[in-house]
C-alpha cells in the first residue's frame, strides 16, 4: 500500500508559481473524513462527492457507523443504539431501525465515482477510556462489522475499517507497554481481520508536545519510541497522525511538525510493519468561544503551510472534516467553506481563466 518515496518527497505545488501549480495540478489531500450532521437528501451528498473528486479527493471515512447504548438487559451491559445509526441493523430491534439506510447511500454515490469508503466503527456511549465499555465495544463491533460485510460486501468502494476512537501517544507512552489504547486497537485490527481478511484497518492518533495536568508533554525522540512499539502491538494497517495545527492546545508549531513526522516515520521503518501513513490535516481554526463541531474553516495559507510540513514523512493526507470546512455545502460557514474550496482547487488544480480568484491573484 505504500506510496514510492519518490512520490512523497516531492515538493507541494504550494511552494510553487501559480502558473507552476497549474503545470503540475497535484492536490495534496486524498480525501476527508465524513459525518452525518447534515441533513441532506440524495442529490446533495452526491453533489458533495463530486466536490471532493473534483480536487482529486478519493477516500472517503466514515467516522462512525453508529454508537453503544447502556442496556441492563443485555449480558455486556450495553447494546447497539438505534440513534445515529446509519443501517437498519438486525442487532437493534425493529421499531428503533433507522428507515433511511445512509450506509448504502453513501457506498453506492462512492461506487459510481470509484472513490474507497473506511466504515468507521462504533462510538460508546460516554468516555471511552474509562474501559466500562471495552467488552461490549469489541463484541458489537465484530457483530456489526461481519453484518456489514454481509449486506454490503459487493460494494467495491468498501475497502477497510476505521477505528474512531482517539489513541494519545502521551498516555501510552506514560503507561508504557500496557497502554489501554494498543490492546483495545490491536484486538480491533485481529477481530476485523477474522470478519474479513482483505479488508483493511484504520486508526487516528494524536501527540501532543506540551502536557495538561498529568498527562505529559512529548518530544520527537520520544515519540519515535512509541510509535514503534505501538506499530509493532496493533499492527494497523493505515495510520493517521493528526497535525493538531487547527485545536492547538499543546500540539507543536507548523515549523516543529517535521521534527514529529519524521520521528513517526523513522519509527514505521525500525517497526518493520507495512503501515500506511495518512496525516491528517486540521483545516479548522479553534476558537474558545464555539464548540469543535463549530470551528471556522482554516486560511489557505495555513493549510498549505501544514501540507508542505508534514509531506515528506508521509504517504498521503487527509483533511478534518471536509463537509464543515472545505464543502460549498457546509452548514454553519458556506461562504468561508467555499472559498478555502475554491483557492485550494486554484493554488493545486487548474485556476480558472476569468472570475474573482483569477482577477484577484
Amino acid at each position: 500500500m505504500l506510496l514510492t518515496l519518490a512520490l512523497v518527497t516531492t515538493s507541494f505545488a504550494g511552494d510553487l508559481s501559480p502558473a507552476a501549480a497549474n503545470a503540475d495540478r497535484r492536490f495534496p489531500l486524498r480525501g476527508s473524513f465524513l459525518t452525518f450532521d447534515r441533513d441532506m437528501p440524495h442529490q446533495q451528498w452526491a453533489k458533495e462527492l463530486d466536490f471532493m473528486k473534483d480536487v482529486d479527493m478519493d477516500t472517503i471515512v466514515v467516522l462512525s457507523v453508529g454508537r453503544l447504548r447502556s442496556n441492563p438487559s443485555d449480558p455486556l451491559g450495553y447494546s447497539l443504539s438505534g440513534q445515529g445509526l446509519l443501517f437498519p441493523s438486525r442487532w437493534v430491534p425493529a421499531e428503533r431501525r433507522p428507515v433511511e439506510d445512509r450506509l448504502e447511500m453513501i457506498l453506492t454515490l462512492a461506487d459510481e465515482r470509484e472513490m474507497k469508503v473506511y466504515a468507521g466503527s462504533l462510538q460508546t456511549e460516554g468516555d471511552w477510556t474509562t474501559g466500562c465499555e471495552f467488552a461490549a465495544l469489541r463484541e458489537y463491533n465484530k457483530r456489526v462489522a461481519a453484518e456489514i460485510v454481509e449486506r454490503y460486501g459487493a460494494h467495491p468502494s468498501l475497502v477497510g475499517w476505521y477505528f474512531p476512537q482517539e489513541l494519545w501517544m502521551n498516555w501510552a507512552g506514560h503507561y508504557g507497554p500496557g497502554y489501554y489504547g494498543s490492546k483495545v486497537l490491536g484486538d480491533f485490527v485481529a477481530d476485523m481481520k477474522k470478519v474479513d481478511p482483505g479488508r483493511v484497518t484504520a486508526a487516528t492518533v494524536v501527540f501532543k508536545k506540551d502536557g495538561a495536568g498529568p498527562m505529559p508533554g512529548m518530544t520527537p525522540g520520544e515519540l519515535r519510541r512509541v510509535m514503534e512499539d505501538f506499530l509493532r502491538v496493533t499492527r494497523v494497517d493505515v495510520l493517521m497522525p493528526q497535525d493538531g495545527v487547527g485545536a492547538g492546545a499543546g500540539a507543536p508549531s507548523i515549523e516543529e511538525l517535521p521534527a514529529y513526522f519524521a520521528a513517526m516515520s523513522a519509527a514505521r521503518e525500525a517497526a518493520g510493519v507495512n503501515a500506511e501513513f495518512l496525516a491528517i490535516v486540521e483545516t479548522f481554526a479553534a476558537e474558545e468561544s464555539l464548540g469543535d463541531d463549530r470551528y471556522p474553516p482554516a486560511r489557505m495559507s495555513r493549510v498549505a503551510r501544514q501540507v508542505n510540513a508534514v509531506r515528506p514523512f508521509v504517504d498521503g493526507a487527509v483533511s478534518w472534516i471536509f463537509g464543515r470546512d472545505m464543502s460549498p455545502q457546509a452548514t454553519h460557514y458556506p461562504r468561508e467553506a467555499g472559498a478555502l474550496y475554491r483557492e485550494y482547487r486554484y493554488q493545486y488544480g487548474k485556476a480558472p481563466s476569468i472570475g474573482p480568484l483569477a482577477a484577484r491573484r
